[in-house]
């Protein structure tokens, strides 16, 4: 081998196990050395890669029985620590996103985009990088952006008053939603009807707003008051007092819970008529929905999600002095339009902006740089056996304790349950972004002309076909469960070759992360949640009075665990809502059921590929060690308490403890004594 190609495979080295991606293959007329991935001397290198990458972030000298997730992760932290000015926490999905992005950004800066429609984003990339804080043109743009829907009364002054006769913030961001599609105060979707999914509903809920750390509503208050001054001339005074009454205003809207333990429980039905008559001294319903569907397409009936919050919401703005109410939903709208990268990370923040409105067809464009139809067979090889493992449990005796007519039904939403790959290749892109109107420089109109594509989107879906609701503001990384359709998507994130599985690893770390995350997004069909819901997504509770009741029982014995556990200084919340613990237990004991299976097919020889050079776990072991170290994470401390609060997941390290420490094979594997922490006498099980 040259020198030259040896250089180049250290480098490949380097770049694993630093956390960097191995980005998308490049051609042989752009590398020459890019056959040398299937050579015998690169895999072993890739190997001993990944090797360095578990040894780096384990603390071997814990015992695996006493603490599997520090054995496991006790040294995450230092190689990749949260940071009290940058990112607050740091996990293994997070670097799987950042992934993503780098091959995002790789693209858009390339030449090797292909359709006017890429092109368009890649436009959208260019202007945003062309943004500065102190550019009068993007200043004035702001300004423009404001003034479609009034003046800022922080900025008018007292006078404002004089004018404020004909102002009403319920029209006001009916106008905003209905042109951007933004929603502020009242939010208003459109989607399937949770009872019968073969229509549209529209719902009307609180907007994405979340209650804040004390520290962060300080220092989100500090830097609205700068911006206040910096974009639109505010004084230091003016802009310090309008930013405090801003924060006020949103803390009060948010003050409610959230409505209920569950969807149903948050929903009511309304017809309008009963909506005219119950808040008729606070909006007209009418004319509210009419200004954002328009007057022909005002619904008879519709949602209303989380009563509660709508009564505080109308109460609040109601003793809100109107230059409040119009400064907070100015702010609201603007919010969107600010740059806010960090020093240095200005194409690190295009890249997201661009991710961010440009969803589907980054996800699919990046993806075709990339896929592999092996690893997409492979995925549903896996999702396959998984299927089938619990198939066969609600067929036999393990699962006695649910009614047969109950198992029965459960059988049949297993067979309808679907496992869809989010590379939207049947996406009609030119519907999406067709009429959008997109150049290299004008960053604000560029994202009006997106926004207000999101607005006549609404709009549209009065009229078609009842779907759920597409999630693609934020990209995921994970697999999620659709309770309303009754599959997993996967996003093409996690398909990234190298990051958890890959071609020359042990298939035990593909069954310890894909099948465990496929198995975990399958179980939540049956937890208490997807109980309530058939095989064809309606809400229709199809469980039987006495598996209902087994079921509750063993779901006590979650409840009673986690809440032991402690975390930041406090016991984790000793909450009904066991979901994501059950999916997380069942889920791993069938994605170690399915390994096994597989190992047990396999000859002598692929068993002796199922250990790594330079680790000391035997096949099983390294199962285990790769679905903890899946959960690895660093999180400052004084954010864990209310991480643990907020989150229906528990904390990543009892997301591995927990689960092992109800599996027995797992004290087996690793000999544990009985006395010891990681194998409890009393277990929690149900699937």
């Amino acid at each position: 081998m040259t020198s030259r190609r040896v250089l180049w495979l250290c480098g490949l080295l380097l770049m694993w196990s630093s956390g960097l991606p191995i980005l998308a293959k490049p051609s042989d007329a752009d590398d020459p050395f890019a056959d040398d991935l299937t050579s015998e001397y690169a895999k072993k290198i890739i190997v001993q890669s990944k090797v360095a990458d578990i040894k780096t972030m384990m603390k071997p000298e814990i015992a695996p029985c006493d603490d599997f997730y520090t054995h496991a992760c006790g040294n995450w932290h230092r190689h990749n620590p949260a940071q009290l000015l940058g990112n607050l926490m740091t996990d293994t999905f997070q670097l799987i996103s950042k992934g993503f992005d780098r091959r995002l950004q790789r693209l858009l800066r390339s030449n090797d985009l292909q359709s006017e429609l890429e092109k368009k984003m890649q436009r959208f990339y260019l202007s945003c990088n062309l943004v500065h804080r102190d550019d009068v043109h993007y200043k004035l743009a702001l300004e423009n952006v404001i003034k479609e829907f009034g003046e800022l009364p922080a900025l008018v002054g007292p006078q404002w008053n004089a004018s404020s006769s004909s102002f009403s913030w319920w029209r006001t961001v009916a106008q905003i939603q209905h042109k951007y599609g933004k929603q502020i105060i009242l939010g208003l979707d459109i989607t399937q009807d949770i009872r019968n999914i073969s229509i549209n509903r529209v719902y009307l809920s609180p907007p994405d707003l979340k209650p804040k750390i004390r520290v962060f509503s300080l220092l989100e208050e500090a830097s609205t008051s700068r911006d206040l001054q910096h974009y639109f001339g505010l004084s230091p005074s003016v802009a310090k007092h309008t930013a405090k009454q801003l924060l006020e205003l949103e803390e009060s809207l948010i003050s409610v819970g959230s409505g209920g333990d569950s969807l149903e429980d948050s929903l009511s039905l309304y017809s309008l008529a009963e909506l005219q008559e119950k808040y008729s001294d606070h909006l007209n319903f009418t004319e509210f929905l009419g200004i954002i569907l328009g007057e022909e397409n005002i619904p008879a009936t519709l949602y209303i999600n989380n009563e509660d919050y709508l009564d505080n919401a109308l109460l609040t703005m109601r003793s809100t002095p109107l230059a409040t109410q119009l400064n907070f939903i100015l702010w609201k709208l603007v919010e969107d339009f600010l740059e806010e990268s960090k020093p240095g990370e200005m194409t690190k923040w295009c890249t997201e902006q661009t991710k961010k409105y440009f969803g589907k067809l980054a996800e699919h464009t990046v993806y075709e740089r990339y896929r592999n139809l092996e690893t997409e067979a492979e995925v549903h090889k896996i999702w396959g056996q998984i299927k089938g493992i619990f198939r066969q449990q609600l067929m036999g005796d393990k699962l006695d304790w649910i009614s047969n007519a109950t198992r029965q039904l459960a059988v049949e939403k297993l067979d309808a349950m679907q496992l869809h790959i989010n590379s939207y290749d049947s996406e009609n892109f030119e519907d999406l972004y067709g009429e959008v109107t997109i150049d290299r420089v004008n960053y604000v109109s560029n994202l009006q002309q997106l926004l207000m594509a999101k607005g006549r989107r609404l709009v549209a879906r009065i009229s078609e076909p009842a779907r759920s609701l597409d999630a693609t503001d934020v990209l995921g990384f994970t697999p999620a469960y659709s309770v309303l359709e009754n599959n997993i998507t996967i996003p093409v994130a996690l398909l990234q070759p190298r990051y958890l599985w890959g071609d020359q690893y042990p298939e035990a770390l593909k069954y310890a992360t894909l099948g465990y995350l496929l198995a975990h997004e399958m179980l939540h069909g049956f937890d208490d949640d997807g109980m309530k819901y058939d095989a064809l997504g309606n809400l229709a509770p199809w469980w039987d009075s006495k598996s209902r009741y087994e079921f509750e029982e063993r779901r006590k014995c979650f409840q009673a665990q986690y809440h032991h556990y402690k975390y930041g200084g406090e016991e984790l919340p000793e909450s009904k809502e066991q979901s994501e613990n059950l999916a997380d237990n069942g889920g791993l004991k069938l994605a170690y059921a399915a390994y096994q299976i597989w190992l047990g097919q396999q000859t002598e020889e692929v068993r002796q590929q199922e250990t790594m050079e330079g680790l000391s776990f035997n096949s099983r072991q390294l199962f285990f060690l790769g679905y903890a170290q899946l959960w690895c994470d660093d999180v400052q401390s004084f954010l864990k308490s209310s991480f643990a609060q907020a989150d229906n997941h528990a904390p990543s390290k009892y997301r591995v403890i927990g689960p092992l420490s109800n599996f027995q094979e797992f004290s087996w594997v690793f000999n544990c004594s009985q006395s010891a922490p990681m194998d409890p006498e009393y277990k929690c099980a149900i699937y």
